[in-house]
């Protein structure tokens, strides 16, 4: 079942797919699955991949909040150190923010490739999205063109993907459409518009295209290195001097 929910490419391959599942493990009849699959567009991936999430899933808010308190809190703490805690919580997390941008402004994470356009996305996102950029890059090594179709000035790649699954070798396909006169690119896999980067199948097409530069629709303003987060420009409490009288009088 995880296989089918993540691994299916688009929705017809849910859809089939789905159906041998429950009918050869006899679950037609069984009430969860069904309310599941009513509400499918929810919360399966390949309906939700032409949404923009900016790389969120549907456990990350609860993984992320643990990672948030983890050594600050703990079940057995009385309200009052909570709110001590959590205020410290706060203030650890935002002096990292500061220290990424810091870095992200005043030091530079090398390129894996000699491609202009990694350099690109080198040039204008912080380290944490030009890592992301920057295993997109590593990760065409397994992945190959198998058939292109012209269409006018659109070109229709056919992307192979080699992998392992299960000690043996698996392959899947997905078709990449090229503008060679916008240079606007689309991938089947959804990956920009779901989390708001170009996929490796996207990379792969634009090197055989012998593109040296992304149009700027693909270099997002919210990765920029240079944009000023405007919950920095809100007071809070842990900015606050513990020395204010007027705070120590409350």
């Amino acid at each position: 079942m995880k296989a089918l929910v993540y691994d299916s490419s688009g929705v017809d391959q849910f859809e089939v797919g789905w159906n041998e599942f429950i009918t050869n493990n006899g679950l037609v009849n069984n009430d969860w699955l069904c309310s599941l699959y009513e509400e499918r567009h929810l919360w399966v991936p390949c309906y939700l991949r032409n949404k923009f999430w900016a790389g969120m899933s549907t456990t990350q808010r609860s993984e992320g909040m643990n990672a948030f308190f983890d050594g600050f809190i703990n079940s057995s703490i009385s309200l009052q150190q909570f709110v001590v805690q959590y205020d410290n919580a706060l203030r650890q997390k935002a002096e990292k923010e500061f220290e990424a941008d810091f870095a992200s402004v005043n030091t530079i994470v090398p390129c894996g490739s000699q491609s202009l356009i990694e350099r690109q996305f080198q040039l204008h996102y912080t380290h944490a999205k030009f890592g992301e950029i920057h295993n997109e890059f590593r990760a065409k090594i397994n992945y190959f063109v198998m058939n292109v179709v012209k269409d006018g000035s659109i070109w229709n790649y056919n992307v192979k993907e080699d992998f392992l699954w299960n000690g043996k070798r698996a392959n899947k396909f997905h078709d990449v459409l090229f503008d060679s006169i916008t240079t606007t690119i689309k991938c089947s896999c959804l990956l920009f518009e779901f989390r708001g980067i170009l996929c490796r199948h996207c990379f792969l097409v634009l090197g055989q295209e012998d593109i040296d530069c992304v149009p700027e629709q693909y270099v997002l303003r919210r990765w920029s290195k240079n944009v000023r987060k405007r919950h920095t420009l809100m007071k809070a409490a842990y900015s606050r001097s513990s020395d204010d009288p007027q705070m120590q009088r409350f």
